[in-house]
């Protein structure tokens, strides 16, 4: 088992070490009690705020529940909407961006599959 070699004179609250590599200890220095205490093991998701009006947060979890992964996907808005046909089935071929209407419902393509709202036909 490797010794830890601590730095000498630490202040309250340093950390040790400072950037942890993924998988490795990381301690707190408590001058209160004159000790270095286990923060834990450092899994390498930076600090940070994830998902906003144009990303999805995606994360992974190991199986002691710590997050081992994180980062923000991009969402990707249709640029322009294409009125089309309202579909028959949800399984009916279709493209990103292609809407439908009919008397009762309008109909979005998600990019597998035709979704279906209906609306409420109260006038204003």
């Amino acid at each position: 088992m490797a010794l830890l070699t601590f730095p000498p004179s630490p202040l309250n609250g340093d950390l040790y070490p400072t950037t942890p590599l993924p998988g490795q200890s990381q301690y707190q220095w408590s001058a209160a009690d004159s000790v270095w205490r286990l923060e834990g093991v450092a899994t390498g998701v930076v600090i940070g705020t994830y998902g906003d009006a144009n990303n999805v947060g995606q994360f992974t979890v190991d199986a002691q529940g710590r997050l081992t992964s994180a980062a923000n996907i991009p969402i990707t808005f249709p640029t322009t909407l294409t009125f089309v046909t309202a579909p028959a089935a949800s399984t009916d071929a279709g493209a990103s961006g292609e809407v439908a209407v009919d008397g009762t419902y309008l109909y979005i393509y998600t990019g597998t599959q035709w979704e279906r709202v209906a609306w409420n036909t109260t006038p204003w």
